[in-house]
């Protein structure tokens, strides 16, 4: 073959990669702009939606559909409803507007959903979970509960299976329950908590009754979110009271923590952790630190001189906690002061003078 010939074959073969690439831009920039003009449109139909005199005002207002609301829509309409209500649903406070929505949602979305759920492509299966849950579909339950069989046991699919259980938590579905083993050894902390924590009344008690069958990090991730959620009810103060006596270091830990949130303690318990803080030298620094919050929180004189003691503590984060516990007794700031001016170990001086230079600057601030 001739020079002239392989230059030319050269030539055709950047002007087709060119040419290729050229068609490549155009594709992307053309999917892009419709992509862009789409939203537009769908930004003005929600906008629409959410006017004061708008279809989906007056049915949130009377409970009544009107025609203009629920009449077939396809596309760009349907996806603007539904953002709407999303939109609508984050900010309403009412619970009368929200089952409004949720009734709507079901009626209007369900079919819909329930094809989207069994479609073959991960994504739309995750994003249509997101609106089930977020709508209360509980007349989904059956096809949820249908998908998880589907996933198996074996099935590497954990963020579609939490998806589904979290789902059926929000719905207060009993067959949540029964998914406590599985969600144990397949997710995260984080996850155990988003599904622990949309658990209310009877569903929560049986957690509660059934605490010591549990697997360790449901009972875990359940101490975290009776704290966070406030919990304060005599089965959950006895609970937490018996967690402290845990063999499970974590779940001490935890347990302190919640009932440092509860602020009180019954003398029984109070008389056992007493005898837990005197042993404080053979507690890892953790659960020291938890003492000395739950010390400050409870507030009982017994507990004043080991606070006292604890800020010679080898860790400093458990002598900050131990300060700032004695600082909400009565005189604990004189205590502190005398622990400035002459305590024979010197970091506890310095944590001394550190706190009542740091009381000294928020009272001058304040």
């Amino acid at each position: 073959m001739s020079d002239a010939s392989v230059l030319r074959i050269l030539w055709i073969a950047v002007v087709l990669l060119i040419l290729l690439i050229a068609l490549t831009l155009f594709y992307l920039v053309e999917r892009k702009v419709r992509r862009t003009r789409h939203r537009q449109q769908v930004a003005e139909a929600v906008k629409m939606f959410a006017a004061p005199d708008s279809p989906l005002a007056d049915y949130l207002d009377s409970g009544k559909e009107s025609r203009k609301l629920s009449a077939s829509g396809e596309g760009m309409r349907r996806e603007a409803l539904e953002e709407a209500l999303l939109n609508r649903l984050a900010v309403s406070a009412s619970h009368t507007e929200r089952e409004r929505i949720y009734k709507f949602a079901a009626g209007y979305f369900g079919e819909e959903y329930e094809y989207l759920l069994n479609r073959r492509r991960w994504s739309d299966r995750m994003n249509v979970l997101l609106h089930i849950e977020k709508f209360k579909m509980v007349g989904l339950k059956a096809t949820i509960l249908d998908r998880l069989d589907r996933l198996g046991k074996q099935s590497k699919q954990d963020d579609e299976r939490f998806l589904l259980i979290r789902t059926l938590a929000s719905f207060q579905a009993e067959e949540t329950l029964g998914y406590m083993e599985v969600a144990a050894a397949r997710f995260s902390e984080l996850q155990l908590m988003q599904v622990l924590r949309p658990l209310r009344d009877e569903l929560l008690d049986r957690l509660i009754r059934d605490f010591d069958g549990l697997p360790i990090r449901i009972r875990r991730c359940l101490l975290d979110t009776l704290r966070i959620s406030n919990a304060r009810t005599t089965e959950v103060l006895e609970l937490l009271e018996r967690s402290i006596r845990s063999e499970d270091k974590e779940s001490r830990i935890r347990a302190l923590k919640a009932l440092a949130n509860f602020g009180y303690m019954t003398p029984e318990a109070a008389d056992y952790f007493e005898s837990r803080m005197a042993g404080d030298e053979e507690i890892i620094w953790p659960e020291r630190l938890m003492h000395a919050r739950l010390a400050g929180a409870v507030r009982e004189e017994r507990f004043m001189p080991h606070l006292e003691r604890m800020m010679a503590d080898p860790s400093y984060e458990v002598r900050r906690e131990a300060a700032a516990s004695l600082a909400q007794y009565r005189n604990g700031l004189e205590r502190i002061g005398r622990i400035a001016e002459g305590h024979p170990d010197r970091f506890a001086r310095d944590m001394a003078v550190e706190t009542l230079e740091r009381r000294a600057y928020e009272r001058n601030v304040g």
